[in-house]
């Protein structure tokens, strides 16, 4: 079978020089839908990409960690994310969960799930696109009164200027704000309002962002443009930087749900040539940070693997 997501089969070391604990802090799992069913209401309908490819696509690039983002197809049902965590732990390999949780929870609930790995509740703005601005703030005030509990993190996704209209709330909530894919920042320019409010959260340390989703930055995701852009928020603050691949490449869509959408295929994109990426925008003591480092605060990974 095709490894879903992936165009080649090279191996990172083939092209920089390995490190150990380097963690992917945004890939999804998928499948199969027997066993996880997708939601009959939703953006896209994906093929499926396993806990097994995921193994598969780690072990290929030499990658120890990995931080399974609940994708918006299973809605709140976080069951194919969490049973991956186990299967890594089968491979030799480490996992975290963000998940997606509804607000009816109870203390013993969110307990559990962070004995399961959860460390993380993702606010997904973007794949529901046209949400009202109220709705969105309760979303994501009620993510973070969940995350207090074991001091977990609200990862959001949403455009640049969603953060901007939120960000007063952003920077005054009791946890971390992680923003996903380069925060929706555009590569020409950082200059304007909505650019700004998202480098001011950057450098406050409230915000974290992912060098993800290049893909959803430009048409062209080794855009050389990418490189700037990245230097730019490591100089405002390498503390609060990590990276991720976006595997396996999700359809592209226009964020309005609908019964049962059809089938389309992943994005044809090189992982190995996205974690290659890194070597060629960041110094070596940056980039060690932003794979290893960073991922193993934010997600609490205590134990570095020995290489």
């Amino acid at each position: 079978m095709a490894k879903p997501g992936d165009v080649t089969n090279r191996t990172v070391q083939d092209q920089v020089m390995p490190l150990s604990g380097v963690c992917d802090c945004h890939v999804h799992v998928i499948g199969p839908f027997d066993r996880y069913p997708l939601s009959p209401l939703r953006s896209y309908t994906p093929q499926f990409a396993t806990a097994d490819h995921l193994v598969d696509m780690m072990q290929r690039l030499a990658i120890d960690r990995a931080v399974i983002v609940q994708p918006s197809i299973f809605g709140t049902d976080n069951s194919c994310s969490l049973e991956a965590v186990p299967r890594l732990q089968q491979a030799g390999l480490q996992g975290r969960v963000v998940a997606v949780l509804d607000g009816e929870v109870t203390p013993s609930q969110i307990d559990r799930l962070h004995r399961q790995g959860v460390r993380g509740l993702r606010v997904n703005l973007q794949s529901h696109a046209g949400a009202p601005l109220d709705q969105a703030l309760d979303q994501i005030r009620a993510a973070s009164a969940i995350c207090e509990r074991n001091g977990w993190h609200v990862q959001l996704f949403m455009d640049r200027q969603t953060i901007h209209a939120t960000k007063e709330v952003l920077q005054s909530l009791p946890v971390p704000v992680v923003l996903d894919h380069f925060a929706g920042l555009c590569v020409d320019s950082v200059d304007d309002e909505p650019s700004r409010s998202v480098l001011e959260l950057l450098a406050s340390g409230q915000a974290w962002i992912k060098l993800s989703g290049t893909y959803r930055v430009t048409r062209d995701p080794f855009d050389e443009r990418l490189k700037p852009l990245a230097q730019t928020l490591a100089a405002i603050n390498p503390d609060r930087l990590v990276w991720a691949s976006d595997w396996p490449h999700t359809p592209k869509h226009h964020g309005k749900a609908s019964l049962e959408p059809p089938v389309k295929p992943y994005r044809s994109i090189d992982t190995a040539h996205l974690l290659h990426l890194i070597d060629t925008w960041l110094e070596p003591a940056v980039r060690e940070q932003v794979l290893v480092d960073n991922p193993a605060r934010l997600y609490e990974f205590a134990v570095r693997p020995q290489a």
